[in-house]
């Protein structure tokens, strides 16, 4: 073992000297491995972070949700009210702990102007169920768990070094959270954000109590070793059965139960883009190596002899190899090492891009050991890669010939450039799949920003008055306050129109089922529901069609009327006679709107509005007011001007009517497009046309090298053509047809390779199909324009050759 280490260390050390001595070819190759790994790495530490381990929770794959589903339904539910929870965590066997968690909005009052924060109600237990200790302080003990102890809280430390600079002294203040006065106990390490608050509020919970507004929890426990998926099944079935004997209507007639692990419970939501990125990225990690090895195959050519010589002497083909591919590791650790350095300052500009809230809260990215042991693995792999193939063609074949062909200055075997044409087309093909995943972002990007809104989101200021259950209980007390904050803000001057929504074109709303006197119970089809004001059309720029949009009379009243847009009357009724029918809309008869009757009366039709931008499809939507559960908390505000110049007056006039009542999300609607709609595919866009254009041009000087390298075999064939008469356009025609001819071959198997490789991006292209032909069209000329630019140099240098200096050298 020990003298094969030796040898090892000996070729190593010699392909080293062999590398310092040619140092151009050492740098042009060391380069493009660095790219290639660099990018690699960079994309890797992101995979890993936010994919593969992106929680610090204790054995987090022993955290588990109860996942609810219906076998003949997509989809699945893990949000249960508080008294199935207390089911859950008093009937099950095979949690050690059980918690539950939620996404909530607390309001901070009595330290200046109140403020919204993202709240997480938790159960007591729930530090101890997720397995992490606080950095500061404690969390919920025994004693806070009595009945009438001291409502506590716990920071997250976001939140702490925001809003108290890291001040330790915040334990034991206390905080008016929801109008309660929480205590401060603890703060949370950085990575523990567990559903990203500010402020976790530990919660006792009783049978039919909702605390604070909360009804729907996320439930999660921490399972016990070795229980199987039978076992659990097993044990949640007659749980499942008693709740539904209970509350028949919260559940459907057939369903199965199971455990959901919590990494597919909370998963980035940049996991599929990620992945194909990760793709692409090996795509230019492989052209890389197809690069470098075209290199060494040139190389190659002025080696034979000595390699031919050391062969004579006595050496094995293995040896040969062996030496040829320590020589290709130390390209590859040279690659790795500044790779490295690439990696950082690309990851730093990958998570510049990447949009708000796709990934966990609880990643933390960086270049650590992981991410440096899988470069240094891909290194490995890499010297494998792009050295195997010239390492055999070197080592193989007689040694005469080498030796003779030597001697005559022959600049390479038939084999040879064989080999070296075979690579260049198989870099033009993994080229051309790259350029086509980034012409379809760049088409996705393109028909997104085309897309006709209707409204005008350089004029519109958005923002969310989220009201508290505590401070507005009922939908009475709710839409008096809505009524006054909209009487205000249109009086705001350079105020054109206020909308008034639950939600907001085109950034969605509820989804809900619907029935009307055409349609059954069966129809599980979703149109979007908004509940909305009487202008709410004319501040988004929606048209009426047919009818009348309800007016203030039908709000106040709360008349159960309605619009739909065309989509719906399409749906629907198709012989286009939906005014004066009614639609029902079940799930308000249920919480939290707990309607008597669920049934409208179709009084007008708009035409359809873009509700999902991504969607090629139209939603079919429809519109009922606002007051009739008085959960609408979005405002848009039409602009005369700059919209962000209302923003302080529209704020000013939530405080008139309610001082210590929170304005959030303040922005233009064109912000909110960029942040929500248009961050995604511009993520995917950067960084594809990046990876495209690096495997481009590593292509581009593979064509370049392999023609120069054809150019400078054929010179004497070239000045015999020329002395015979061959003109200047000829000779450039030659070179530039055998360019052509390995391009265009490299074109055809990118194609490929490219249809195949379509329903991968499929997920990631939006009113755009994955086999558009004009991206295809626009890549494969793209790229037959940039080889015919990179062989035109090489031809350029044959048509200079001097006929007689070639025939007197021959």
């Amino acid at each position: 073992m020990w003298l094969g280490i030796e040898q090892f260390l000996q070729d190593l050390r010699f392909g080293i000297r062999n590398l310092v001595k040619t140092p151009a070819f050492a740098a042009i190759a060391v380069g493009s491995l660095a790219l290639g790994i660099g990018a690699s790495t960079a994309m890797y530490s992101v995979i890993y972070a936010v994919i593969l381990d992106p929680f610090p929770y204790k054995d987090v794959d022993r955290l588990m949700s109860i996942k609810l589903s219906e076998p003949d339904r997509p989809g699945y539910r893990t949000y249960y009210n508080l008294d199935q929870y207390v089911d859950f965590a008093e009937r099950t066997s095979i949690f050690e702990g059980v918690t539950f968690s939620t996404i909530s909005d607390v309001t901070w009052t009595g330290a200046g102007d109140p403020q919204r924060l993202r709240g997480n109600h938790c159960s007591m237990n729930a530090f101890d169920v997720m397995g992490v200790p606080p950095l500061v302080g404690r969390v919920p003990q025994a004693s806070d768990r009595v009945e009438g102890a001291e409502p506590v809280g716990v920071l997250s430390y976001r939140f702490w070094q925001r809003q108290f600079a890291g001040d330790r002294s915040v334990l034991g203040r206390k905080l008016q959270l929801n109008g309660k006065m929480r205590t401060v106990i603890g703060v949370m390490p950085p990575r523990f954000m567990w559903r990203g608050p500010d402020v976790y509020l530990p919660t006792m919970v009783h049978r039919g109590e909702a605390p604070e507004g909360v009804r729907g929890v996320h439930v999660v426990g921490r399972l016990k070793p070795d229980v199987t998926e039978a076992r659990a099944e097993a044990d949640l079935r007659p749980v499942i059965e008693e709740l539904q004997r209970r509350d028949p209507g919260d559940f459907p007639k057939k369903w199965r139960v199971g455990l959901l692990s919590f990494k597919e419970t909370f998963p980035s939501g940049l996991s599929d883009a990620l992945w194909i990125l990760f793709g692409a990225v090996g795509l230019l990690l492989l052209i890389a190596c197809v690069n470098v090895s075209n290199l060494l195959l040139s190389r190659a050519a002025h080696r034979q002899r000595e390699i031919a010589v050391r062969a004579s002497m006595g050496a094995s083909r293995s040896r040969l190899v062996r030496q040829l591919l320590a020589e290709s590791l130390a390209l590859a650790v040279a690659g790795g090492l500044l790779g490295i350095l690439i990696a950082y300052g690309g990851l730093q500009g990958i998570l510049a891009m990447v949009p708000r809230n796709t990934i966990p809260d609880e990643s933390h990215v960086a270049i650590n050991m992981p991410v440096l042991l899988f470069t240094l693995a891909l290194s490995m792999v890499s010297s494998i890669l792009f050295g195997l193939a010239p390492a055999l063609h070197l080592s193989g074949g007689d040694l005469a010939s080498p030796l003779k062909e030597s001697a005559r200055g022959a600049g390479g075997s038939l084999r040879q450039r064989l080999l070296r044409n075979a690579l260049v087309v198989g870099e033009v093909a993994l080229s051309l799949m790259l350029l086509v995943g980034a012409s379809l972002m760049i088409r996705t990007m393109m028909a997104l920003e085309s897309l006709d809104l209707s409204m005008h989101p350089n004029r519109l200021l958005t923002l969310r008055v989220p009201l508290s259950p505590q401070r507005y209980p009922t939908a009475a007390r709710r839409n008096a306050f809505l009524r006054d904050v909209l009487r205000g803000v249109q009086a705001v001057p350079g105020v054109l129109a206020v909308g008034l929504n639950t939600g907001m074109h085109p950034l969605g709303n509820w989804n809900v089922t619907v029935e009307t006197g055409g349609s059954t119970t069966g129809d599980t089809r979703r149109v979007v529901l908004h509940q909305a004001n009487e202008d709410y059309p004319k501040t988004m720029g929606i048209t009426v069609a047919e009818g009348r949009f309800f007016n203030e009379q039908e709000i106040f009243g709360q008349i159960h009327v309605a619009v739909v847009d065309q989509a719906f009357v399409e749906r629907y009724f198709p012989q286009g006679n939906a005014l004066g029918n009614t639609v029902r809309v079940p799930r308000l008869l249920s919480a939290p709107a707990n309607l008597t009757d669920a049934s409208f009366q179709i009084v007008g039709v708009v035409k359809n509005a873009p509700d999902r931008i991504a969607a090629t499809d139209v939603q079919p939507e429809l519109y009922i007011p606002y007051t009739l559960l008085g959960m609408a908390d979005r405002f848009a505000v039409l602009a005369q001007g700059a919209p962000g110049s209302l923003a302080n007056a529209v704020r000013q006039q939530v405080y008139a009517v309610d001082r210590e009542q929170p304005v959030m999300e303040v922005q233009t609607l064109e912000s909110a497009l960029e942040d929500f709609i248009y961050a995604r595919p511009r993520f995917n866009l950067l960084l594809f046309a990046v990876f495209a254009g690096i495997g481009l041009l590593l292509a581009l000087f593979g064509i370049y090298g392999v023609i120069s390298n054809g150019v400078a075999q054929r010179t004497q064939e070239i000045g015999i053509r020329m002395a015979l008469g061959a003109g200047w356009a000829q000779i450039i025609g030659m070179v530039l047809a055998s360019g052509v001819r390995l391009v265009g071959l490299g074109i055809l198997i990118g194609l490929g390779g490219s249809l195949a490789s379509a329903r991968f991006v499929a997920s990631q292209v939006s009113r755009v199909s994955p086999l558009d032909p004009s991206s295809f069209a626009a890549v494969s000329a793209l790229l037959m324009v940039a080889g015919l630019f990179a062989c035109f140099w090489p031809a350029r240098r044959a048509a200079r050759v001097d006929p007689a200096s070639v025939l007197r050298q021959g």
